[in-house]
């Protein structure tokens, strides 16, 4: 825990100045925010933040500026993958001691510069939601990263990053087997404990527990839940629970199978959708193959309600750079036109994550985390020329494409 507070303190502190401005220029400049898409659009970054976006004609080069001419392609945000498993050694985290383990996190177990990440940042992911495993109910705390840095210091955006709950669908194979009724009163009693610590111990009514420590983030609305949850009724008991019961912050975190049907439930509740891998779904009451995003939209739209969707891999389920196919699937399934699928891995993707203050648009004050296409992300023809995390070159495919 004190190690978990001390890097939460570094990776909330300004960065070390990079000591560049640099401007960007590229035929369309895709920000993720109210200005949409910028043609003929620039960027500008200084000590890696974004200082300045929009039409290349309207921002000029400061003196000593480098400036880089990308040409006929698209500059977008980084994109954020919600469910990670490959940004750090889970194999060093015993995560299935009990059904709860909420004393546990994976900060200690961050390793920067490995090839997942390295893969990554080849598709354009700049930020990762590293997570405990699924096997019990309250697996422990996840770390937010930037896929590339030199240092565990370097890579951490927020500690804790989330806590990694499972509603069903792999816990039941702890010990002896257990059922539904058992797992949501564990959860329930688990999370409410937690939550009772946190507010008493904010009042000042009770010493600091470290069981319960990372709560105090859960409890104030900074910190959300990722929760492992699929099929209706497992899902229903997500939404219910976490979110009009306790008033956490979870999203749901696959979605999958026929838990679509809750599209509603998930608008009026304003739950964010992470969805994958497995994004499609065989509905035996139709005979048909429904994409799992696309249910969710036109559940939600027939109530009168929205929902905001993203993506994950579960990588390595699939591997990390596939994380633009999983959007594609869900837009060549009905789920939207191709900027939603963009949105949702960048902007949408951030807000599920509590760090839209960070990343996941290009507008002024964010970290300079962006990516240069040959084409649309959405588009599985299109690959990555260059990565950048705040404001830094990590990935060039004229040095040798890695994906």
């Amino acid at each position: 825990m004190i190690l978990s507070l001390a890097l939460s303190i570094l990776a909330a502190a300004p960065q070390q100045p990079a000591g560049e401005t640099l401007l960007l220029r590229a035929a369309k400049v895709y920000t993720a925010d109210a200005a949409g898409m910028i043609n003929n659009g620039a960027v500008l970054i200084r000590d890696g933040k974004v200082i300045a976006v929009g039409r290349a004609s309207e921002i000029k080069a400061p003196e000593g500026a480098r400036i880089e001419e990308l040409g006929q392609v698209w500059l977008v945000p980084g994109l954020i993958e919600p469910h990670c498993h490959v940004a750090g050694s889970l194999r060093d985290l015993n995560d299935g001691v009990f059904l709860a383990n909420p004393e546990l996190e994976t900060t200690q177990v961050v390793e920067p510069q490995n090839q997942f990440m390295m893969d990554a940042t080849a598709a354009g992911v700049t930020s990762a939601l590293l997570i405990p495993g699924s096997g019990n109910n309250i697996s422990g705390f996840g770390t937010i990263v930037k896929t590339a840095g030199d240092t565990v210091e370097d890579v951490i955006v927020r500690a804790p990053g989330s806590l990694k709950v499972a509603q069903a669908g792999n816990p039941e194979r702890y010990s002896w087997g257990i059922g539904r009724a058992l797992m949501n009163w564990n959860t329930r009693d688990t999370l409410s404990k937690g939550l009772t610590w946190a507010k008493a111990y904010r009042e000042g009514k009770v010493a600091w527990d470290p069981v319960y420590a990372n709560f105090v983030g859960l409890e104030n609305g900074s910190v959300p839940t990722s929760v492992h949850t699929q099929i209706y009724q497992v899902v229903l008991m997500t939404l219910t629970m976490q979110k009009r019961d306790l008033g956490l912050q979870p999203f749901v975190d696959h979605g999958t199978f026929d838990a679509f049907r809750l599209g509603s439930v998930a608008a009026e509740l304003e739950v964010p959708l992470m969805l994958g891998p497995r994004n499609v779904y065989f509905d035996r009451a139709n005979s048909q193959i429904v994409g799992v995003a696309a249910g969710w939209k036109e559940h939600a739209e027939a109530a009168g309600g929205s929902v905001k969707i993203g993506y994950n891999t579960d990588s390595p389920v699939l591997p990390e750079e596939e994380l633009p196919f999983q959007a594609a699937i869900g837009v060549r399934h009905g789920a939207g036109s191709n900027e939603d699928a963009l949105r949702g891995m960048t902007a949408y993707a951030a807000e599920a994550l509590k760090i839209a203050d960070v990343s996941g648009r290009l507008t002024p004050g964010l970290d300079a985390d962006l990516a240069a296409w040959t084409g649309d992300p959405i588009d599985p023809r299109s690959h990555v020329l260059k990565t950048w995390i705040r404001g830094k070159l990590v990935y060039d495919a004229g040095e040798g494409r890695r994906y």
